[in-house]
C-alpha cells in the first residue's frame, strides 16, 4: 500500500479512484487482455480516461506485477484476492477522516433545520 501511495502522490482522489478502477479491471481480466489484446481502457462509448489516468494505471500495474514477480494473468486465487484486498484497502484510505468536532458540528447544523408540519390531507 505504501507503493500505491507513492505512485499516486500528486493526483486528486477522483483520478486515483479512476486508476484503481482500471487496475482492478486489469487484475480481474488480465488473461483476456493478454490473450485477446483487448484495450484495458476501452470501457464503452466515450469513456476513455485522460492520458494521465492511463499512465497512472500502467504505473500501478507495473508496481503490482513487479512486487508479485509475475504477470497478473498468472496470479493464483490467493494472489488475486490479496491484490484486490490491497486495492480496496488503499481506496478506503483515500477518504478523509472525520473528527469528533466535525461530527458534532454537523449534528448541530442538522438540528437547526425545522421539521415540516405534516397534517392530514383535507377530505
Amino acid at each position: 500500500m505504501k507503493e500505491f501511495k507513492k505512485i499516486t502522490q500528486g493526483f486528486s482522489i477522483p483520478e486515483i479512484r479512476s486508476a484503481l478502477y482500471y487496475l482492478s479491471r486489469y487484475i480481474k481480466q488480465a488473461e483476456k487482455f493478454e490473450d485477446y489484446k483487448k484495450d484495458l481502457f476501452e470501457d464503452g462509448i466515450n469513456s476513455a480516461p485522460k492520458q494521465e489516468i492511463k499512465d497512472l494505471t500502467k504505473n500501478l500495474i507495473a508496481s503490482v506485477e513487479k512486487t508479485a514477480d509475475k504477470k497478473a494473468s498468472k496470479f493464483t486465487n490467493d494472489e488475486f484476492y490479496f491484490w484486490m484486498d490491497n486495492i480496496s484497502e488503499f481506496e478506503d484510505s483515500l477518504d478523509p477522516k472525520i473528527s469528533e468536532s466535525q461530527i458534532e458540528n454537523a449534528i448541530r447544523q442538522i438540528n437547526l433545520f425545522e421539521s415540516p408540519n405534516i397534517s392530514e390531507p383535507e377530505k
